[in-house]
């Protein structure tokens, strides 16, 4: 799964429009991202990149250290 793929399937869980989630875009700043998409994102990342994702992924406070997170994992795809 590529960065962009990945941003596509966090945008479909949030129902938010493809390409319109930004890095600082958070819990306070859209409006559909509740717990329970919290929920949906971590099992996204588990079935899609093969690893269990701890409670780091569950208190990240925005889209983009969710991406970090990842990056630091080395899991996106070229």
């Amino acid at each position: 799964m590529t960065r962009t793929e990945f941003q596509y399937a966090v945008e479909d869980i949030l129902k938010v429009p493809r390409g319109s989630l930004k890095e600082s875009d958070s819990r306070d700043t859209v409006e559909t991202w509740s717990s329970f998409s919290d929920l949906d994102i971590v099992e996204c990342i588990e079935r899609n990149f093969a690893f269990e994702a701890d409670t780091d992924f569950m208190e990240a406070e925005s889209f983009g250290e969710i991406l970090k997170k990842l990056e630091g994992k080395r899991v996106f795809s070229a």
